[in-house]
């Protein structure tokens, strides 16, 4: 739980007292607004609560730390300053039950916290009464107070004038002035103004960039034992700023701070363990040290552990808990918990499934200009196309987000002005953003380049330059490449057939599950490609990519299961050819209808059989036109139209589908939806018959041995009666009979 949710759960404080707004939260230091239980908002009050925290559970270092505190502020002798009326502490647990933290709740006294002459007051009274004032978000009263410390050299007064001017608060924001109060409290050993000043020389804040000042004020702050110093300086080792980088060090300085409960480090220590980067990979650790720092309210750490439970990392996955870290996560308007809160809306996940929630915030976190937002808010558009001008906001916000260079963004971009998705289509648009995105070492943009350059889409056709595209994603570990590359091997296209080259390439794409990599492994088991011929494995491999739902594996296995003697089992076949078809698979559809059409394994069903032949004929599969064209021809299903069976074989035929060239050549012969034309049916039976189709070689014969179109020709009339019966056509045998 976060403060808020903490406090809440020990009402009601000091017995009277009930949470009523969260004033601020600076390190483990939290001001709570109370009301009172009686009075409701007519009577408030200010509760302080000090954090503490141990990375080890440790509840005898937790108090001793807690009692320390207590002494510092006089609260165990009985005495309690002016500042503080009473004290209660509550424990802090983490989902386990293990005790992670301690709370100490000071009731503040009730004051205005203004005075009317302050030149009598100490600086550290000023700076005393200026902090409530400040805590009270009453800015130009608590910079009087921080004024009039100023003029005693107060240091921590000049540190807080520098913040007001750093964040804008009571003044107008001016960097510059922020880094001269800095560095003028810096040179009265002020530890906090050392810090942020080593923070404004480390990014050029008011004041020119130099890491190696900055290193230096932050080793200075760490000296003290100041987290955020010690924390800070870790950064430094990490990424090398004013040191020689260093990750192992980066981490010991990062645990250092985060056994002081800091939760900047809490957080960064919790990135290293998760990643493995400085320190040995943790997971569970991980997610305790996000666990501590987001219960301290830090927004990163919230989202992350909200990311752990969405996704059981070092934790067991639950979605619902993910949710409500990711909504604490974007109080603040945080934008990575923005959009993964939409997410959560749009898949229904944790939470009610409300696309409209979804959209907004995605739409919140685009408009702040978080690129990975802007491109998601595309994808959410691109997805629900019941949205007005879907196509036209999904290309908007890619091209918002690819000015950042986002490359994914580009990427989708190019792929609408290749199919002229919410923009014009432009071919040559869509080759110039895969090449830019493809530069940016972006696999998915190079495995698109080469495919256009294999394809010719938008640029001349260049196998090399594909070959060269594919290889490097494949390098990189894109699946989808390496099944396009081992495509050119397996057929020898820019390069000499290598079928264990491509078999090669399809298993590294198999072994990360992805779907077309593990069809064409079976595939390969199946034709005996690079290995002996092995139905039992390309059988396991099909199932594998059918449960990813790719329907070409489905097709397969329905075919091995109604073809394969070894292997025949017909319902098997026909519930594959049946899940394929829930992904529109026409050839399947196909398959379906033939059995439907003879009747003998399933019911026969007419009419189901056509629907399935004219969806897939309409998709122009050539076996699925040529019997679609059947049915029409003789009135199957009660719908007769003979020049529509004409159209859809002589669809068929210019596929090259032999059936459909026969029985073009037969409407020509016998005049069925067209005029009747012996010439061009006798050479469409010779094509169809030089494919060895035994009922053309028939016709053929047929036309020499009756002189029906052509000139009579017995000799060659026995030929092709011969070629057919040899085929095992019945009535070319009974034709050569009656020429004996």
């Amino acid at each position: 739980m976060d403060i808020i949710d903490r406090i809440k759960s020990y009402e009601p404080l000091f017995d009277w007292w009930l949470f009523d707004d969260l004033i601020s939260i600076i390190d483990q230091e939290s001001l709570i607004k109370v009301k009172h239980l009686s009075y409701g908002n007519e009577k408030h009050a200010f509760v302080k609560v000090v954090t503490v925290y141990d990375q080890d559970n440790n509840l005898k270092y937790l108090e001793k730390r807690i009692q320390d505190i207590k002494s510092h502020l006089n609260l165990n002798q009985g005495y309690i300053e002016d500042e503080f009326v009473e004290d209660e502490q509550y424990l802090i647990e983490n989902n386990q039950g293990e005790v992670i933290g301690i709370d100490l709740c000071l009731l503040m006294k009730e004051d205005t916290y203004k005075v009317d002459d302050l030149d009598d007051l100490s600086g550290k009274l000023l700076y005393e009464l200026g902090l409530k004032l400040f805590d009270k978000h009453e800015y130009d009263e608590a910079l009087r107070y921080f004024k009039k410390g100023e003029v005693v050299n107060n240091s921590d007064c000049i540190c807080i004038i520098g913040y007001l001017y750093e964040r804008g608060l009571g003044v107008e924001r001016d960097y510059v002035k922020a880094a001269y109060y800095y560095q003028k409290a810096t040179s009265l050993n002020n530890i906090v103004a050392s810090c942020n000043l080593a923070y404004f020389y480390e990014l050029g804040i008011g004041i020119e960039q130099d890491y190696q000042k900055a290193y230096e004020l932050y080793l200075k702050g760490a000296e003290t034992g100041f987290p955020r110093a010690i924390c800070n300086l870790g950064y430094c080792y990490e990424y090398g700023r004013g040191v020689k980088a260093d990750l192992k060090q980066a981490v010991e300085y990062y645990l250092e701070a985060a056994r002081l409960g800091y939760s900047e480090a809490l957080y960064s220590l919790g990135t290293c363990l998760e990643f493995g980067e400085g320190i040995e990979k943790d997971i569970e650790r991980a997610f305790k040290c996000y666990e501590e720092a987001a219960n301290q309210g830090h927004e990163r750490s919230q989202y992350r552990l909200g990311y752990c439970y969405e996704n059981g990392l070092g934790t067991l996955q639950d979605f619902v808990k993910a949710f409500y870290w990711y909504e604490r996560a974007s109080k603040n308007n945080y934008p990575p918990a923005l959009v993964s809160l939409a997410t959560c809306y749009e898949l229904g996940q944790g939470t009610i499934e409300d696309l409209k929630m979804a959209r907004s915030y995605y739409k919140k976190a685009a408009h702040l200009g978080y690129v990975r937002a802007q491109f998601w808010l595309g994808y959410f558009y691109e997805t629900h196309l019941e949205i007005k001008n879907a196509a036209y906001r999904c290309s908007y916000w890619y091209r918002k987000a690819s000015k950042q260079n986002d490359v994914q963004a580009i990427v989708a971009l190019g792929y609408c002005y290749e199919s002229g998705f919410g923009v014009k289509r432009d071919l040559k648009r869509a080759v110039e953003l895969y090449f830019r995105a493809a530069k940016l070492n972006y696999p998915a943009a190079q495995c698109n380049l080469a495919y256009c350059y294999e394809m010719g889409i938008g640029t001349k056709p260049d196998i090399k330059q594909a070959i060269y595209y594919y290889r490097l994603a494949s390098k990189a570990g894109y699946p989808r490449a390496m099944c396009n590359l081992g495509y050119l091997y397996d057929h020898g296209e820019g390069v000499k057939i290598n079928h264990q080259k491509a078999f090669d390439l399809y298993m590294q794409a198999a072994k990360v599950n992805y779907a077309p990599g593990l069809y064409h492994v079976g595939l390969a088991y199946e034709e005996g490609k690079a290995n002996e011929v092995n139905i039992d494995k390309a059988i396991t491999f099909y199932k594998r990519a059918a449960n990813l739902n790719y329907a070409m594996a489905m097709y397969n296995l329905g075919l091995i299961y109604e073809q394969n003697e070894d292997y025949h089992d017909d319902l098997k076949a026909i519930s594959y050819y049946e899940m394929a078809i829930d992904q529109n698979d026409i050839r399947a559809m196909y398959r379906m209808a033939l059995y439907l059409d003879e009747g003998k394994v399933i019911a026969k069903d007419v009419q189901k059989a056509f629907t399935y032949l004219q969806i897939s004929a309409n998709k122009e599969y050539a076996p699925a036109m040529n019997m679609y064209g059947i049915y029409l021809e003789d009135g199957i299903s009660d719908y007769k139209d003979s020049q529509e069976a004409f159209r859809y074989f002589l669809k068929a035929s210019n596929q090259g589908y032999v059936p459909g060239i026969y029985n073009l050549g037969r409407c020509y012969f016998y005049g069925i939806g067209t005029d009747v034309n012996k010439q061009e049916a006798f050479e469409l039976f010779c094509k169809a018959s030089a494919m060895k189709y035994r009922e053309a070689c028939f016709m053929v014969g047929y036309m020499y041995c009756y002189g029906d179109g052509i000139e009579k020709d017995i000799q060659k009339a026995k030929e092709y009666y011969q070629e057919s019966a040899d085929l095992g056509f019945q009535d070319a045998i009974k034709e050569l009979e009656k020429l004996k």
